[in-house]
């Protein structure tokens, strides 16, 4: 019995020993370390590519520059549309006021009205004035026709029928001046009523039916909507890539989606520099520069006409931007 137990046991320790020796024996996996190649390769890449943003920045700078240099942009611009102010060629009260302000009229539709009575008075007074001129000149002329026979016979003078011909001469006369006066006056009769000379829209009226008005002072303006423009202020530099007939782009900073045909009208030949005093208040216009303590490029105002305005959308000094295409085709 003992025999066989010593021996189990010797087995067993032998199989116990004999696991650490494989786990020894058995191969170590080899570990994967960087290279110096993948290393350099990856390196090469962020350099290609960072070589590559700075080109493309270059080239899309330089792009951009030639568009603007070829095609000038400015944001410096207004919308501009005619403006006359409405002055009566008579003075008077208002009787009646046929507009409210911002009011779109016709051409040709009457605006106000001034109280007319007083030329109906001067106008009545002219017409009967006519009317005794012609009483007087028909005595005067038979005067003379009764005179002139006699003269002959010595039944009369010379200068009875020399005063008799100058005072129907000088009757005619007055006549002449007096039908001048009745013209005058149905004229001024006409400008008491006050018409549209355009269609456009009604501004800046305040004021009311009683107000007594001024023969050329104006009671408000009218702004000519049939008619639209941009003044745009371009740089002494970009000038030289625009003439007059060079076709533009416009549009409204409240309305960036829709663009507006338009041709360049003119270039401004005069601006009035800073600190001038010598030039007339208005003589030239007027463009202020953005720096004063900064040496800057004179703007000068170049006026483009817009061919398709849209009616709802442009008013009078809205900011506008202004691109030229190029100049004109030969």
């Amino acid at each position: 019995m003992g025999e066989p137990t010593t021996t189990l046991n010797q087995e067993a320790a032998n199989r116990t020993a004999s696991g650490p020796a494989t786990q020894a024996a058995a191969p170590a996996k080899p570990a994967i370390t960087p290279t110096a190649d993948s290393g350099e390769g990856r390196k090469l890449v962020r350099n290609l590519v960072a070589l590559l943003v700075v080109f493309s920045a270059v080239f899309l700078t330089l792009y951009v520059w030639s568009v603007l240099e070829r095609h000038p942009r400015t944001d410096d611009a207004t919308a501009r549309a005619n403006v006359v102010g409405i002055a009566p060629r008579v003075a008077g009260q208002i009787l009646k006021l046929n507009v409210q302000d911002n009011q779109a009229v016709k051409e040709g539709d009457v605006l106000f009205e001034i109280d007319p009575e007083d030329y109906k008075l001067v106008l009545e007074k002219a017409k009967a004035d006519l009317a005794a001129l012609d009483r007087q000149i028909a005595q005067a002329d038979s005067t003379l026709r009764r005179l002139e026979p006699l003269l002959p016979k010595k039944f009369t003078t010379a200068e009875n029928v020399d005063e008799a011909r100058t005072k129907l001469t000088t009757l005619q006369a007055q006549r002449e001046g007096v039908v001048a006066t009745i013209n005058l006056e149905q004229l001024h009769l006409s400008y008491c009523k006050v018409i549209a000379p355009f269609s456009g829209r009604v501004i800046n009226l305040n004021i009311s039916a009683g107000a007594h008005v001024t023969t050329g002072v104006p009671v408000f303006s009218l702004l000519d909507t049939s008619k639209w423009y941009v003044i745009a202020n371009f740089r002494e530099a970009e000038v030289r890539h625009m003439a007059p007939g060079s076709e533009a782009i416009v549009y409204l900073s409240s309305a960036p989606n829709q663009r507006f045909r338009g041709k360049v009208q003119g270039i401004g030949w005069a601006v009035k520099p800073e600190g001038e005093i010598d030039l007339p208040a208005f003589g030239v216009p007027y463009v202020k520069r953005e720096l004063n303590w900064v040496r800057v490029a004179q703007r000068f105002p170049v006026r483009i006409e817009v061919e398709n305005p849209d009616q709802d959308l442009f008013r009078m000094g809205a900011s506008a931007v202004a691109i030229i295409k190029g100049p004109p085709a030969k």
